[in-house]
């Protein structure tokens, strides 16, 4: 849901229930650094559920009476919409999430059906500072109030239209520990560098170029056309989306350049030879390669370590971006010789062919 003013902590003879406006929050210390690492595997929660979707939030733990938890769920049953109420537990012991699931299972009214909605989410634990439960946030109009101890959907309700007592029943530890704390804790505790450095070596790996292709010994240039052939009949919506049309028939043919562009210029040279890598920074020099996009091969050539792709070193040396050919690709663009230039004209792919021992020209 959107962030809400976080609650400040009790103060001594307060009695009133307290009035949430819906505003973004102050950013939390906690919020920096290992959060954004451990996003991905978070339970979803508040940054992910709109407002609107509610109209009580119910803070629960297994600290709680087994009582207390069944007749709040129950009570959720009679509601008219059950998915307006939205349970919330803290976390739960680490490769034990089962074991949360199934106890609170047990205490389901039904415990083969998934009426009632509980959610994983410290996140929210942490803006709303509930460190006791049970809590109830109650909806009012566009403001949220909150009411603390054991009580029912309908009383919480009642006490937060009357804006009465904040405080009602019995308050009880959180018995299942804060899940962000735990992954945030493990993150800063474990030794990511053997990790960094294995990360590293498949970069590299993958970055090598994967094939290579001939130098050639003079210039030349040839046109080729890439084309397309449907292997099967190709249907495709008509204007209007209500009928199907035949796009290709299976067997036909077609020029790809005639629907597409390249867009920039594609020089591909190999990594491997100091040569051709002095005429591509030449060529780079002037006006109408300043933008190209380079790629390379050589399938044997080494980088300077074991965790640096042969690219990188080209990139510091060319200060360019440089990729590694897909064999694939290259067979697309039918270049069959290094160092080359691809461009497009008309429905073809120019290219053309400088032999190292020329002017590159």
């Amino acid at each position: 849901m959107s962030r809400v003013e976080p609650a400040l902590r009790e103060q001594q003879g307060q009695g009133a229930v307290r009035d949430f406006q819906m505003l973004g929050g102050a950013e939390k210390p906690w919020m920096k650094g290992v959060t954004e690492r451990v996003q991905s595997v978070a339970p979803k929660g508040e940054a992910g559920t709109g407002a609107d979707d509610f109209d009580i939030q119910v803070f629960i733990s297994t600290g709680m009476p087994d009582g207390v938890l069944r007749a709040l769920f129950q009570q959720a049953l009679t509601e008219k919409d059950v998915k307006r109420i939205r349970f919330v537990v803290r976390g739960f012991e680490p490769q034990k999430v089962g074991v949360l699931l199934g106890k609170l299972r047990k205490l389901l009214p039904d415990p083969y059906r998934d009426d009632v909605l509980v959610e994983v989410d410290p996140n929210a634990f942490r803006t709303y500072a509930i460190e006791a439960v049970p809590v109830f946030l109650v909806k009012q109009e566009t403001k949220w109030f909150q009411v603390r101890g054991v009580a029912s959907l309908d009383g919480a309700r009642e006490i937060a239209r009357k804006r009465g007592k904040y405080v009602q029943g019995d308050l009880f530890p959180i018995a299942e520990p804060d899940i962000l704390a735990v992954i945030e804790d493990r993150a800063k505790k474990y030794d990511w560098e053997p990790v960094l450095q294995r990360a590293r070596g498949r970069i590299a790996q993958n970055l090598r170029p994967g094939f290579d292709l001939p130098t050639t010994n003079k210039d030349y240039t040839t046109l080729f056309t890439p084309t397309f052939t449907a292997p099967h009949d190709i249907s495709g919506p008509a204007p209007g989306g209500k009928v199907e049309v035949l796009i290709a028939r299976a067997g036909q043919t077609f020029a790809l350049l005639d629907y597409a562009r390249l867009q920039v210029p594609v020089i591909i040279f190999d990594a491997g030879d100091p040569r051709q890598i002095k005429m591509v920074a030449q060529w780079l020099k002037r006006a109408e390669y300043k933008d190209a996009d380079l790629f390379v091969v050589g399938r044997s050539v080494q980088p300077s370590d074991s965790r640096t792709p042969v690219t990188q070193d080209l990139n510091r040396y060319l200060k360019r971006p440089i990729y590694p050919m897909p064999q694939r690709l290259n067979e697309r663009f039918g270049v069959e010789a290094v160092p080359a230039i691809v461009e497009q004209e008309a429905s073809n792919l120019r290219i053309r062919y400088f032999s190292p021992e020329g002017k590159g020209k």
